[in-house]
């Protein structure tokens, strides 16, 4: 093993950068800092290094330092509280369920590189911080933020109080109403790829302002007695005619698969509100199909094909979870 570095020092940069992207920066950085000046010099110029700190390790805590300039991506869990100021090249934070330190420091701190964010659910059950976290990103105070990942149930209570614009081209959330849906597409002029879960299916909203730069929308619903109607559906769709990818994540806990036989998919909503549609996923992931059901699936996935009828790129995934008959 001693001789790893000495014979990795006849590969040319090219390689050894090649190399070096399989590896997590503290790894690299103990493995090579200080061996010599090259090496030195050629870590310093990565530009893609990656940091993940998963579970608390006073090692892993107080050896950062030496590499936190140079990091582009770090993901952090909840069990890890750092010094957000010497990540200076940060742009991608991903906090898969943050502390409220975690919150603060990016409540405070600059971070002005920063171009993804992602927060997690919060580790405890209530912080300070993130309605001012919310009033931060939608008001264009991360200079550079283009993509940002919502995942805190509170996030649904700020939405509406929020008035100024934002930057934002990539947007992903979990549960979200109408009302929501409105004020977001309202906050985020820029918007290209919104990701959401369909909080309530039976709301109603007069107008929507079309939101024209939209082109992707990834929507996630749980089935309830039976599948979502096109009038609860039609809500989101009347107001992003320029839609060009639809893809829909139906979670089917209690609706009979032989509902799906006669069921549109969206076909006639899609014909009327989505004229520049080019892609179109339905993945149904559906719990509980009884082993004797093939016939019926072979039936569904025919349907759907001949009800899109080649106009668009169609596609339906089904995830099926079969029951098995108790003895």
């Amino acid at each position: 093993m001693d001789d790893i570095p000495s014979q990795l020092e006849i590969l040319p940069n090219e390689i050894l950068i090649h190399i070096f992207q399989y590896f997590d920066a503290r790894d690299l950085f103990q493995t090579f800092y200080n061996l010599n000046f090259r090496f030195n010099r050629l870590l310093q110029s990565l530009k893609y290094l990656s940091l993940t700190m998963l579970k608390y390790n006073s090692n892993e805590i107080h050896d950062y330092n030496i590499f936190a300039p140079y990091i582009y991506t770090l993901v952090i869990d909840y069990a890890v509280d750092i010094d957000l100021n010497q990540f200076v090249n940060l742009h991608r934070l991903i906090l898969l369920s943050p502390t409220s330190n975690q919150l603060k420091q990016i409540v405070f701190n600059n971070l002005s590189y920063l171009e993804h964010l992602s927060v997690g659910y919060e580790h405890f059950l209530f912080s300070y911080y993130i309605p001012d976290l919310c009033k931060k990103i939608f008001s264009n105070d991360f200079p550079c933020l283009k993509s940002c990942s919502l995942f805190e149930p509170r996030i649904l209570e700020i939405i509406p109080n929020l008035t100024q614009t934002t930057q934002l081209c990539i947007l992903k959330m979990d549960n979200i109403d109408l009302l929501a849906y409105r004020h977001i597409l309202i906050l985020c002029p820029n918007l290209y790829l919104f990701q959401f879960t369909m909080l309530n299916q039976h709301e109603e909203l007069h107008y929507i302002e079309p939101h024209l730069n939209l082109k992707k929308i990834i929507i996630k619903f749980q089935s309830l007695i039976k599948s979502i109607s096109d009038c609860a559906m039609s809500h989101y769709l009347s107001c992003v005619p320029n839609l060009e990818q639809f893809i829909v994540h139906e979670i089917n806990f209690d609706v009979n698969i032989k509902e799906y036989l006669d069921y549109n998919w969206f076909a006639s909503l899609i014909d009327k509100q989505l004229p520049l549609l080019r892609q179109f996923k339905y993945y149904l992931h559906a719990y509980g199909i009884k082993q004797n059901n093939d016939n019926i699936i072979n039936r569904i996935e025919a349907n759907f094909k001949q009800i899109h009828n080649k106009k668009y790129q169609s596609r339906l995934i089904l995830k099926l979870l079969h029951s098995f008959p108790s003895d």
